[in-house]
């Protein structure tokens, strides 16, 4: 990536110290959801900290994405149907004063390419913050006011994220370093009184990260494609800055997961099948990086395959789909082998 030269650098600076306006860049990647989509740009445009701009990276929707956007004023002129290059239309909205990048891939990269796209965009037009979003998230009018409002403490800082009904999606978890697994908590995450806590991964959905940490740790690794690539991200992230969790349900979390089984003590989510082939492979790329730190134990490997023999059974006895448990054995032997080339998704 490039160098991060001395005259961002001084702007950075004078940024955290309130001499120069602080800029930011929402990024927010797409796939077929426009309803959703349209309501998540809606809230970025009227936030009470003012975007300076929008990256928004369409990965090739098949649901007529740029006529929703072009329909309900975000863009003025539609992409060319057949494309062999990634495409960029630009708007600026006057009453927010926010520009509008529309970037439509010609491929879908999945959701790791397209934060990879975005973040890389964002970080190389100079913005001070970027402000990664998933499609089927909005973002409460104040939120990036109150991210920002805490970039005295880290240079990283995550929202609590609330589904329609009130649920508070439940972050109380920590990536053990030595197995590259989720762990909870002991206890309540926030004391008492205390509106933030420390974590040591992240989500992209209303990430706050400035280009500092960027310049230290690079884009997105695409070789995820889908699912983890932002955990090993905040883990990254994590050996540079605190990542500050705010309490606050500063995120509305619009999709929720369907409801699982509880099969060997433990609740399995209701995942597509191809989301369960990247969930098993793409541990294998956290190996990698808890590798590089001196953490990984060998206990790891024992500790998947354990989980990838508990899924199986649970999908035998569950949903009896044979394609679902060839996938999930492919991701075991694929991440073994190091075979990242990337399969269908659809998100």
């Amino acid at each position: 990536m490039n160098e991060f030269n001395s005259d961002a650098a001084a702007l950075f600076s004078a940024a955290l110290s309130g001499s120069t306006p602080v800029t930011v860049c929402a990024v927010v990647v797409t796939y077929n959801r426009k309803a959703l989509l349209c309501e998540c740009l809606s809230a970025l445009m009227r936030q009470t900290k003012r975007l300076d701009a929008i990256w928004l990276i369409d990965n090739s929707s098949p649901d007529d994405t740029a006529a929703e956007l072009m329909r309900q004023g975000f863009i003025d002129t539609l992409p060319p149907e057949a494309i062999t290059a990634p495409y960029e239309i630009i708007k600026k909205h006057e009453e927010s004063g926010t520009v509008l990048h529309y970037l439509r891939m010609d491929t879908n990269t999945g959701g790791t390419g397209g934060y990879y796209e975005g973040i890389r965009r964002a970080y190389e037009s100079g913005f001070h913050w970027i402000w990664t979003m998933d499609d089927d998230v909005e973002p409460k009018l104040h939120a990036l006011e109150t991210l920002l409002s805490y970039s005295n403490m880290g240079e990283c800082i995550q929202p609590s994220r609330v589904y329609t009904d009130g649920q508070v999606f439940q972050d109380n978890k920590y990536i053990d370093l030595s197995t590259g697994k989720q762990k909870s908590l002991k206890g309540a995450v926030f004391a008492k009184h205390q509106t933030f806590s420390m974590k040591n991964f992240v989500s992209f959905e209303g990430l706050l990260i400035s280009r500092n940490i960027i310049k230290e740790i690079g884009y997105p690794d695409r070789r995820f494609y889908c699912w983890c690539d932002d955990f090993a991200y905040g883990l990254m992230a994590s050996l540079y800055t605190n990542i500050v969790m705010v309490k606050e349900g500063l995120i509305i979390k619009k999709i929720k997961p369907g409801g699982g089984k509880v099969f060997l003590g433990r609740k399995s989510l209701r995942l597509r099948d191809n989301e369960l082939y990247y969930m098993v492979r793409n541990q294998f790329i956290i190996f990698e990086y808890l590798k590089k730190l001196g953490t990984l134990s060998s206990f790891a490997y024992i500790s998947l395959f354990a989980t990838v023999l508990r899924l199986a059974v649970g999908t035998i006895v569950y949903e009896r789909s044979p394609g679902k448990l060839l996938l999930l054995f492919k991701g075991f032997i694929d991440g073994l082998l190091k075979k990242y080339n990337n399969i269908n998704y659809s998100p």
